[in-house]
């Protein structure tokens, strides 16, 4: 959407009776007319393009963020600029012959979409891998990890968030058991391209977070007590870890993606 306003320049008649001169009569071609502009913008205000019926003498941007840049001496009919995340573009004034135009934006930007994934072993219901279990699904944690699985790929408990089970015990040497997990977020999108920053929840109380120039590609952590070391309460399960993570834009706009994850003891009793 845009919304214009129009300013043009008025000349002052002064007859000749009262000792002023006649003004001089616009001359088509000489720049000095009124010409009729339009502007557009796309891309949430990233950019901007506006024609003219004359050559633009300039366009001057002003930025979301606050910043006011004043492109001279285009003498064009025709000026675009393209712009990246972080110039979003408020309003701009273009000016044209004598006429001066201002385009200003209203931004219908979309919201991120957050992606969180933890790497496991393969998801491929293979006992000893991950595989469907009765209330979620389960990995077998002395596996090897050459897979990243999100909460998608865990099942349904009766319409309820399934749980991420890392299993212990029951296929190794329990000695073997390692509560040290990696975690990434980089499935996440925004229709805009204009995530900002994110933020990664362990569920034990504590966090990490960070801009979007550097994506969470692989985070690690250490949960020290195993399951004693989260307090989350899901489907009536005390312990569980959830763990989430959220990607906020440059409009403020955010999403979070959860995984509610538990320690079983798969050893003989």
């Amino acid at each position: 959407m845009e919304k214009r306003t129009v300013r043009a320049a008025a000349w002052l008649a002064i007859p000749a009776w009262l000792g002023g001169a006649a003004p001089a009569l616009a001359v088509p071609g000489n720049g000095r007319c009124a010409a009729t502009i339009t502007g557009s913008f796309a891309d949430s205000c990233r950019d901007f393009a506006a024609d003219s019926s004359k050559d633009i003498s300039y366009v001057k941007l002003h930025y979301a963020d606050g910043r006011v840049v004043k492109r001279e001496r285009i003498n064009r009919h025709h000026y675009a600029i393209d712009g990246a995340p972080g110039d979003e573009i408020d309003f701009a004034s273009v000016k044209s012959g004598t006429t001066i135009e201002e385009f200003t934006c209203e931004p219908a930007n979309t919201a991120p979409t957050a992606r969180l994934e933890i790497e496991t072993p393969p998801v491929d219901q293979v006992l000893g891998h991950c595989y469907d279990f009765s209330d979620g699904l389960i990995c077998e944690q002395s596996i090897p990890r050459t897979d990243w699985t999100g909460p998608d790929q865990i099942p349904d408990i009766g319409g309820q968030p399934g749980f991420f089970e890392w299993g212990c015990g029951g296929f190794s040497d329990p000695s073997q058991c390692s509560y040290t997990f990696r975690f990434r977020g980089t499935g996440s999108s925004d229709p805009d391209a204009d995530i900002a920053a994110w933020s990664l929840a362990f569920g034990d109380g504590t966090s990490v977070s960070g801009t979007w120039s550097a994506p969470p590609a692989e985070v690690t952590h250490t949960y020290p007590l195993g399951r004693e070391s989260c307090t989350g309460v899901v489907n009536s399960v005390r312990n569980v870890c959830v763990i989430t993570l959220t990607v906020t834009d440059t409009a403020g706009q955010s999403d979070s993606d959860t995984m509610p994850m538990i320690f079983l003891d798969q050893s003989p009793d």
